[in-house]
């Protein structure tokens, strides 16, 4: 059964993913918004009904992908503590992102609400934070290729540089990509140790 989910935990990692990139591009296009004062003289970009709902879509189904990934981990003895903080902080993270994505679709039409900087900003460090150590937890582990870890890690770094406003929106995109490569590792069962073929299902 657990070998089951883990492979099916792949290919929702795979949809999130993939609907995590749809949803920054689409956030992407929209004008450029303000930074610090030039709020005064230029409004925010704000997030739409789709994009909205794309991302926290993505959220909930990236969730069940960890699951999946750290259902693998552990069954190998290699979850460590690491992987138990990665996995306890970053679900704090994604429950205020999906919380604060909840408020503005459903109670503000996609705008921005008066307490969003509370919500989102601690959100985005925890849930980056606990995907790091995770991406740690699962190179140690190695129970999926090298490549695969650091491409949680790197893409979970990188939205530390990010802004939604700007451009540099774009930045959250590999954090996207990543999910799509842990996925397929998971589905296909590549890079799971030989002589654990329990992993991967026929």
């Amino acid at each position: 059964m657990s070998s089951s989910f883990i492979r099916w935990s792949g290919l929702v990692a795979m949809v999130g993913g993939a609907l995590w990139v749809v949803g920054t591009v689409i956030h992407a296009s929209k004008p450029r918004g303000c930074i610090a004062e030039e709020c005064a003289f230029r409004p925010m970009r704000e997030s739409g009904a789709l994009d909205g709902s794309l991302m926290l879509l993505s959220v909930l189904l990236l969730a069940m992908g960890a699951l999946g990934l750290m259902t693998l981990v552990r069954r190998h003895g290699r979850f460590g503590r690491a992987g138990k903080a990665g996995v306890l902080i970053g679900l704090v993270g994604a429950a205020l992102l999906v919380i604060v994505i909840l408020i503005q679709v459903i109670f503000f039409g996609g705008e921005d609400f008066p307490l969003w900087p509370y919500f989102v900003i601690p959100g985005l460090v925890a849930l980056v934070v606990g995907f790091v150590l995770v991406g740690i937890a699962v190179l140690r582990a190695g129970v999926l290729p090298r490549w695969v870890a650091v491409l949680i890690i790197v893409g979970a770094l990188l939205m530390l540089l990010a802004n939604e406003q700007t451009a540099r929106v774009l930045l959250m995109i590999p954090f996207g990509l990543a999910w799509v490569a842990v996925g397929y590792a998971l589905w296909s069962g590549v890079g799971v140790p030989t002589g654990q073929p329990a992993a991967r299902v026929r």
